[in-house]
This record gives C-alpha cells, sequence and structure tokens, in this order.
C-alpha cells in the first residue's frame, strides 16, 4: 500500500481488469463483423467496424500502464507524521 492509501497492486489489477475488459469487447465485434459480412450487412458492418476501431485506440490509450502507475507510484511523497 502507498504512503497515501492507494493500494498500488490493487490500482494495476483494476486498470487491467478495464484493459481485459476493453479486449473482450472488440473480440466480439470481430466476430460479429465476421458474421454480418457473410451476409452482406454492409450498415452494421461499418458500425461493426467503427466500434472495433475505438476499442483499438482505447487499448492503446492503456499501453504501458504498468509503467506509468510504478511512476506515479515512486514520483508521490511520503506523509511524515509530526
Amino acid at each position: 500500500m502507498h504512503d497515501t492509501g492507494m493500494n498500488m497492486s490493487q490500482l494495476a489489477m483494476s486498470v487491467k481488469q478495464v484493459d481485459d475488459t476493453i479486449e473482450l469487447a472488440r473480440s466480439w465485434s470481430h466476430d460479429l463483423l465476421h458474421a454480418t459480412e457473410a451476409f452482406d450487412m454492409e450498415r452494421i458492418g461499418s458500425k461493426l467496424q467503427a466500434a472495433m476501431d475505438a476499442l483499438g485506440e482505447a487499448r492503446a490509450a492503456l499501453a504501458g500502464y504498468e509503467d506509468a502507475i510504478e511512476a506515479d507510484h515512486n514520483s508521490v511523497g511520503t506523509v511524515k507524521l509530526v
């Protein structure tokens, strides 16, 4: 636990859970996109493609979150009791 009360392990696990959820949603969108292609459903296919692109950007935004958490953890000063 960090000196200010934030548990860094819990934070990392929570961010990983968000990343995993985004990855799963992108995978489902990809599977649905292929299903719509089989039936020439172009309009919903384009929506699913846009969703996949946005989810890919969201995952890219989280890339390196472990290092960011560690850097933030190390940069926060300690609390000193007086």
